[in-house]
């Protein structure tokens, strides 16, 4: 018989696990991201990503900007965003294993980390608006108020 996960003030979990599924896919995508960055670190990402493009993709013209700019790409700066995909894996998994497990530690780790990074989220869209930006900041603002929210009902 399926239960729905219950807090232990007797509220569903199942946004707090379902924040935790999404923290997961993104520490996966970005520990995916490092690998490929460490494995192509030699080669012309500009020339790499738009190979996999052409193969997947058939709007390719809008992303000639950014196949630029990886081509541009010095090893230095490869190394550093492969690092920082790799530490912000870790903190995601983190935050998803803890949400998961319903660990009210890691609904507080996940208001911290996620406020924290709003301002570059916010900084990024006001330079440039786009729907993948908008989609992702508000999802991150809705997480944080809904965490948010939940913590203070929860001290009452």
């Amino acid at each position: 018989m399926h239960t729905v996960a219950k807090h232990r003030n007797g509220k569903s979990d199942w946004a707090i696990v379902a924040i935790g599924i999404f923290k997961l896919v993104k520490s996966t995508s970005l520990l995916a991201l490092g690998a490929a960055l460490i494995h192509w670190r030699n080669k012309d990402l500009g020339a790499v990503a738009s190979r996999w493009i052409g193969n997947v993709w058939l709007g390719r013209s809008s992303f000639d900007a950014v196949l630029v700019k990886l081509s541009l790409m010095s090893q230095k700066t490869i190394d550093e965003f492969a690092i920082g995909s790799f530490v912000y894996s870790v903190l995601l998994s983190v935050e998803g294993i803890g949400l998961c497990l319903r660990k009210r530690w890691a609904e507080f780790l996940t208001v911290g980390i996620t406020a924290s990074l709003l301002p570059f989220e916010f900084y990024e869209l006001y330079h440039r608006v786009t729907t993948t930006g908008v989609v992702i900041t508000v999802l991150n603002v809705a997480i944080l108020v809904y965490l948010i929210v939940r913590l203070f009902k929860d001290r009452q």
